[in-house]
């Protein structure tokens, strides 16, 4: 007998989110280390530009980066769950997903990364093209539920 599940609980959204914005980040970083490698800038160079702290330390800018793909995708993840639009639907997902990448890249370059950041670095096509990466490996991974998820189908 197959059952419905029960609808996906807000806690749940986030948790799903934080998984798939941290998968997605490492997607992210993944692309950017391809892209300026091929400038021939290092892995630890670029990994250093996103050390909040200023230190120019590649572990601590990982472990940020990471971690601040986990709270967007959390934030992803927890606005969908209160879209009225069928959450199923993994095309949808994908587009809001992109939409979502985009909206970071310019709460980036509007808002949070002032003028002296290192990240200012890279090159401005790739950092875009990283955060579509991001926006598009997230909506998939948050759209991968099964109608059986939807009790509205």
């Amino acid at each position: 007998m197959i059952t419905k599940t029960q609808p996906q609980t807000i806690g749940e959204a986030a948790v799903e989110g934080l998984l798939a914005g941290g998968v997605a980040g490492l997607v992210m970083a993944v692309y950017l280390l391809a892209a300026v490698g091929l400038s021939g800038e290092g892995p630890t160079t670029l990994l250093a530009r996103f050390d909040g702290g200023g230190n120019g330390l590649p572990l601590a800018g990982a472990l940020n980066h990471l971690a601040v793909s986990a709270v967007y995708g959390a934030a992803f993840s927890g606005l969908r769950h209160f879209i009225p639009f069928r959450r199923n639907d993994p095309r949808l997902s994908v587009l809001c997903g992109l939409a979502y990448g985009l909206a970071l890249l310019g709460l980036a370059l509007g808002v949070l990364l002032p003028a002296a950041s290192p990240l200012h670095a890279i090159a401005p096509v790739h950092f875009g093209l990283a955060h579509v990466v991001y926006g598009l490996v997230l909506g998939w991974l948050t759209g991968r539920r099964t109608a059986d998820d939807d009790p509205s189908q």
